[in-house]
């Protein structure tokens, strides 16, 4: 009777835990799922502020093409990284999971450096797209945070301090922190073209 009674134990918790690792998966999945198009929206929006930009003559061509290396290494990895959520949820595997980390750190190197390497001469522009990449790099980093955890315990607590955005949400801070007027008329003007709805 005893043996039986601990063996339901252990079956009860072996459920409880499939449960939660299962519903953690899901979850992690869908949040970065639903947010993706969104951020590359973003990333986009940054190479159509540029075109506007030089339209009326706002931006040298080497800042020009700065934004624009930005956008480009944005818009690619924001669409790797959904095809890999992607491959994860149809398939998941270890390795999928290992190149979804592996692509967030490279992201969170490499748009960082290109900003710094853009050296944009306008305050106010340059706010701005250090503003989008922020929030870009800031969502990519919140995605790494539900990734289901290791057993290190600093990794818990980082996870546990993470806020996650929602599409809305993403939306609503590009709106104030990328495109609220910033004083320069042709650049407002630039701005004013990018809200998301």
């Amino acid at each position: 009777m005893k043996a039986n009674s601990m063996s339901r134990i252990l079956l009860a918790v072996v459920l409880s835990i499939s449960l939660i690792v299962t519903g953690c998966s899901a979850q992690w999945i869908s949040v970065a799922l639903a947010d993706l198009p969104v951020l590359t929206q973003m990333a986009l929006n940054i190479a159509a502020l540029v075109a506007s930009l030089q339209s009326g003559k706002q931006l040298t061509i080497a800042e020009a093409l700065a934004i624009q290396n930005i956008s480009a290494e944005a818009s690619k990895d924001l669409t790797l990284l959904q095809a890999l959520y992607n491959s994860y949820k149809t398939n998941p595997s270890a390795d999928t999971l290992q190149k979804i980390e592996g692509l967030i750190q490279d992201t969170n190197q490499s748009l960082p450096a290109l900003l710094q390497a853009a050296h944009i001469s306008d305050p106010a522009l340059s706010a701005r797209i250090t503003a989008a990449v922020n929030l870009i790099l800031t969502s990519v980093s919140s995605f790494a945070s539900l990734i289901p955890p290791s057993q290190s315990a600093t990794a818990k607590t980082a996870r546990q301090n993470m806020v996650i955005p929602r599409p809305g949400d993403l939306k609503r801070q590009w709106n104030q922190q990328v495109c609220a007027p910033s004083g320069n008329a042709a650049l407002d003007a630039a701005l004013s073209e990018r809200v998301l709805l």
